[in-house]
């Protein structure tokens, strides 16, 4: 679908559903902001392919995608979400994403579209077009079957899905994971907390490394936003990492870091040390819990509750993941209390448990 005329046949045609499946194909290896390419909707018996980069005006499309009276169902639908709020600044809301429902019936948290097909409908899927450069004009007949499939069973295994989930009385657990996924702030990069995401930070031993990891994740950032590059374009996490170490403070310490590129340097010699300067004068994570490392009976007592959280998922036939993972456990015999794990149906399931044998416990955790 590629002409003004025919989305408006669209856009007609699905204004009696209250229920669609959505899929998106988009691209990002080279960009910050994902570029949605195509769109791709079910509804009762019918499919239609959207093509997004054909379509100058898109608005009236986005108005009935977020219609909050119409159930979107997706399968591992975090990234179709971002892509949504980045081009329409909004989250279509409600959604039922099937990954998650699939998890919390006991299996893989990270169980693909492809498995639930063959699992309901004993039918195996095409997967030749899945490395599809999408936004490569004109399409292929096979490429956009390939691409009507995401969608073509969506409808069918959300039913069944749901089947399962109210048998078991786990229709609430679902609702709440899906409630979180259409929280904006989990699609907003907040400049504060973008040093989360920094693979091996958790190296940086002194406050002051850690500050300056926090001050040059944030200037990643607004880098890559700026320009449009994913972040690692800018600068590689092990090479913030590096810098974090060095703490330099001028600009030859500053090329005695290894494997920073000399053009590197030139560019943003000058912003690093900057940042580097002002390192600690705002957000700082000096006292953060992922900081604090576990003592002996720390660790003796997460050996327990990771054998304590293997019963409760075997208990209760779904996978571990889904309730808690080590980090988070570590997290909190240190003491963090806001974690996913203390909030709804996970409370309810183990994390009171953990509560208790914490409390319990009256050795030193951590240091």
């Amino acid at each position: 679908m590629d002409t003004p005329e025919r989305l408006r046949e669209f856009l007609r045609a699905i204004e009696d559903h209250s229920v669609i499946a959505v899929d998106t194909e988009f691209i990002r290896e080279k960009t910050y902001y994902p570029q949605l390419c195509l769109v791709q909707i079910a509804a009762g018996n019918s499919i239609w392919c959207i093509d997004a980069l054909a379509l100058d005006e898109l608005s009236a499309f986005y108005r009935e995608i977020c219609n909050p009276s119409r159930l979107k169902v997706f399968h591992a639908g975090r990234q179709d979400l971002e892509t949504f709020y980045h081009e329409a600044a909004q989250i279509p809301a409600p959604v039922f994403d099937t990954q998650i429902a699939a998890a919390l019936l006991g299996r893989s948290d990270q169980i693909g579209y492809a498995a639930l097909v063959a699992d309901f409908y004993h039918i195996e899927l095409d997967k030749s077009s899945s490395r599809t450069n999408w936004a490569m004009r004109p399409l292929s007949d096979h490429q956009l079957d390939y691409a009507a499939n995401d969608v073509r069973y969506l409808l069918g295994i959300k039913n069944k899905l749901n089947e399962e989930l109210l048998t078991r009385d786990r229709s609430a657990w679902l609702e709440e994971e899906c409630c979180r996924l259409v929280e904006i702030d989990l699609y907003e990069s907040d400049l504060a907390n973008v040093w989360r995401r920094i693979k091996g930070i958790t190296k940086l031993m002194e406050p002051e490394q850690r500050n300056i990891a926090v001050a040059l994740a944030s200037w990643r950032e607004v880098k890559a936003r700026k320009r449009n590059l994913p972040r690692g374009w800018v600068l590689k996490d092990d090479r913030l990492v590096a810098i974090s170490q060095a703490a330099p403070s001028s600009t030859a310490q500053l090329h005695a870091v290894s494997g920073l590129a000399p053009s590197f340097l030139r560019r943003y010699g000058s912003e690093l040390l900057k940042a580097i300067r002002v390192a600690g004068k705002g957000i700082s994570v000096s006292d953060e819990p992922f900081s604090r490392r576990l003592t002996v009976a720390g660790k003796a007592l997460l050996g327990d509750l990771l054998k304590a959280l293997s019963r409760c998922a075997k208990d209760n036939s779904i996978s571990a993941n889904m309730i808690t993972t080590r980090r988070e456990l570590e997290l909190a015999i240190c003491g963090q209390l806001s974690i996913r794990l203390y909030e709804g149906w996970r409370d309810n399931l183990f994390g009171k448990a953990v509560r208790n044998q914490i409390a319990s416990t009256n050795s030193k955790m951590f240091d």
